[in-house]
């Protein structure tokens, strides 16, 4: 499996969320949650790479679907 932005995402998401379960405060989202964001990013992850087969174009999509996906998560989480 080769190193992509959203294997590095999925690595961050899995380990903060592993760290918070710890925690005596109420976690942001359950494991039910958490398992189905890391099958759409694995999904996402294997979209991308049958569609784009050029390495450093493949990484330059991914990048800015995470931005996308990030500013996009930020405003709503604002307007609500």
């Amino acid at each position: 499996m080769k190193l992509t932005p959203l294997n590095i995402v999925l690595a961050c998401v899995l380990v903060w969320a592993i760290t918070e379960m710890g925690n005596e405060t109420k976690p942001l989202f359950s494991w039910v949650w958490l398992l189905v964001l890391s099958v759409l990013l694995i999904f996402v992850d294997i979209l991308f790479r049958v569609w784009i087969k050029d390495g450093q174009r493949l990484w330059t999509m991914q990048i800015g679907f995470v931005l996308i996906v990030g500013i996009i998560s930020v405003l709503i989480k604002l307007q609500f």
